[in-house]
């Protein structure tokens, strides 16, 4: 009788468990549409957001994205060709999309791998000017898990707007961030996220190598 009741009691737990299993499955296929949804909405607009004024952006390009891939696996953060993958640029940031836009333009959804709380999503618009160099033409922060109060005031509208116009530095070696000030082609630091600071402008550095690359005018 022991062993009956036993198996019994099993038989109970194991459908317990698949209903619980179905149940479980069913909330996050509703959810993880719902958030995905959201998801997209968001990278919709910060792509919008980023580009140059009267600028629009178009279908995303499978070609495009496979080029950029293959220069961040092959390149590292002082933009040198030939490294191996495990020390290239593919280890501070992913490229997601690749959108051209109607006037000549690029924007990249892209994420940046070592931030201090983990990914930091974002949009970069990018132009090439007449010399072949790319400009910054907007950045716009679509996810992050940084720290209330320092990394994650990367959100700011103002910081954020720091990036419009800046190129990539002269020398590649050098920092996109500066603790002291902004420069030319290097915004401010977060104060007190050197972290978060340096893992978007590690990421941002490595698409203007691809911009770059793809405008004619590479620095090495």
């Amino acid at each position: 009788m022991k062993k009956d009741n036993m198996i019994k009691d099993a038989i109970i737990l194991c459908l317990i468990t698949l209903i619980l299993g179905g149940v479980l499955a069913g909330v996050y296929a509703i959810t993880k549409d719902k958030i995905d949804a959201q998801q997209t909405q968001a990278n919709n607009e910060a792509c919008a957001a980023v580009v140059a004024q009267g600028d629009t952006v178009q279908d995303a390009e499978s070609a495009k994205l496979d080029a950029a891939l293959a220069y961040l696996k092959t390149h590292d953060l002082s933009n040198t060709e030939g490294v191996a993958e495990e020390d290239s640029l593919i280890k501070h940031v992913e490229i997601s999309e690749v959108h051209p836009t109607a006037n000549g333009g690029t924007v990249y959804l892209a994420t940046a791998k070592k931030g201090y709380g983990g990914d930091i999503g974002f949009a970069l618009g990018v132009a090439i000017s007449e010399d072949g160099s790319p400009v910054i033409t907007g950045i716009s922060i679509t996810s992050q898990a940084e720290t209330a109060g320092l990394g994650a005031n990367c959100e700011n509208a103002d910081w954020q707007a720091s990036f419009k116009d800046k190129k990539m530095p002269e020398n590649a070696s050098d920092n996109m961030y500066n603790k002291q000030g902004a420069t030319d082609t290097q915004v401010q630091a977060l104060s007190g996220a050197t972290v978060t600071s340096r893992a978007i402008t590690n990421a941002v550095k490595g698409i203007l190598f691809v911009a770059s690359s793809e405008g004619g005018a590479v620095n090495e």
